[in-house]
């Protein structure tokens, strides 16, 4: 995914705490999160308690997130 056109910034990876099953997390970007609670119309706080991100992955390089309403 080397020649796409778009921002990139590197994060680390880390083992999720205090979880049963075995777990990866990784930082989203500030700006990602906040232009996103933007086209909601809601503050960041609200837009992370009301939405949960998906991760898509198969079938090609790399993994895809996108941001879904809970319980939807």
């Amino acid at each position: 995914m080397e020649n796409i056109d778009a921002y990139k910034k590197t994060y680390r990876l880390r083992l999720a705490q205090g979880t049963k099953k075995n777990s990866i997390e990784v930082t989203f970007p500030y700006d990602v999160v906040a232009k996103e609670a933007r086209k909601q119309g809601l503050s960041i706080e609200d837009f992370i308690e009301q939405f949960q991100a998906i991760a898509l992955y198969n079938g090609f390089d790399g993994v895809l997130y996108n941001f879904e309403r809970r319980g939807g």
